[in-house]
């Protein structure tokens, strides 16, 4: 049995410019890292002939196109696997629509598991790419590929994208930043799942019809550079604040991506000591991120009291695995 475990993600600046929609037309840049939630995933090979696959879900099909699952059903056929074969995932969090970058955690996990159990070689780059490839090409998901990497590489990262691929940059700052920065991020949830694909879908659709979707996001690349800056500097503060100038921008690029609810929240996270923060992933709910200093902390605390807080620390390591 192979066993593998995957970090899910938090991503800081340039969410939209990872889409080929935009970084075709002008370079992309994405702040992420990796955080210690994980979604792992058990793969066994069976005597029975058939493909037995556990999420939250279970299938059990004698065809591999009958597979509902359409990441395992396209990363199975990929590799010629079609039979004697279980599947199951468990993660350390509820997955659904929670802006973690949990469908391609999951796509990176099973990618990971395959390729150990055929004994193929393979690098990190190779495991980000294909999981672009089954994802975007594959299951026609409109979606960007900054999840496949940061799953795929773990660590605090710089993650750029063009027309020519993606180049992947470890971000060096000081040791005690690092930790001030991890303890100044405060996340909560918003009771709310959605289906990230109808809001990247739209986001899409603008960045092809809508010159000013484009600006905005060319805009939120330049933030991030100016964040990765501060982070050079050591002034975590700023790069706390300026999520709130991301956030800005990043509510103007779909419809739904906030709501009446989300505000709500978000106001009172900035009214309470927050300095910034943004909504994870594409946005309509999931968790919230906010950047709190120490000094602001209890109040704010005091006054996010009644939602329900996700606690996580960053994570340097990649998809791995284990032969049991």
């Amino acid at each position: 049995m192979i066993v593998t475990k995957t970090p899910l993600r938090c991503s800081f600046f340039g969410g939209g410019s990872d889409i080929p929609e935009f970084y075709n037309r002008s370079p992309g840049m994405v702040i992420s890292t990796a955080i210690d939630k994980h979604i792992n995933i058990a793969l066994n090979n069976c005597r029975t002939n058939h493909v037995r696959v556990v999420y939250s879900q279970m299938e059990v099909v004698d065809n591999i196109d009958q597979l509902q699952h359409d990441r395992v059903r396209e990363a199975l056929k990929h590799f010629k696997i079609f039979n004697n074969i279980e599947l199951c995932s468990f993660s350390d969090v509820p997955t659904k629509g929670t802006g973690l970058g949990s469908s391609s955690t999951f796509t990176v996990g099973v990618l990971n598991a395959i390729y150990n159990y055929l004994r193929l070689p393979y690098n990190k780059c190779d495991l980000a790419e294909l999981a672009c490839d089954i994802e975007i090409n594959k299951c026609n998901q409109p979606i960007g590929k900054q999840d496949q990497y940061a799953a795929a590489y773990g660590g605090f990262n710089v993650f750029r994208f063009d027309s020519s691929g993606v180049e992947v940059t470890p971000i060096n700052i000081r040791w005690d930043s690092l930790q001030d920065l991890n303890e100044n991020l405060m996340c909560y949830s918003t009771g709310i799942e959605r289906q990230t694909s109808d809001i990247l879908s739209d986001q899409v659709d603008n960045l092809k019809n809508n010159i000013s979707t484009f600006d905005q996001t060319k805009m939120m690349v330049d933030i991030a550079e100016y964040a990765l800056k501060c982070l050079h500097k050591g002034n975590i503060n700023m790069f706390g604040m300026l999520l709130h100038d991301t956030w800005q921008l990043k509510k103007k690029l779909a419809p739904n991506i906030t709501n009446p609810h989300i505000d709500e929240m978000y106001e009172t996270g900035i009214s309470s000591g927050a300095l910034g923060g943004k909504l994870l992933g594409a946005g309509g709910g999931g968790y919230m991120l906010f950047y709190v200093p120490k000094e602001a902390r209890s109040r704010f605390s005091f006054a996010m009291k009644y939602y329900r807080a996700f606690h996580f620390s960053f994570c340097d390591q990649g998809s791995s695995w284990v032969r049991v």
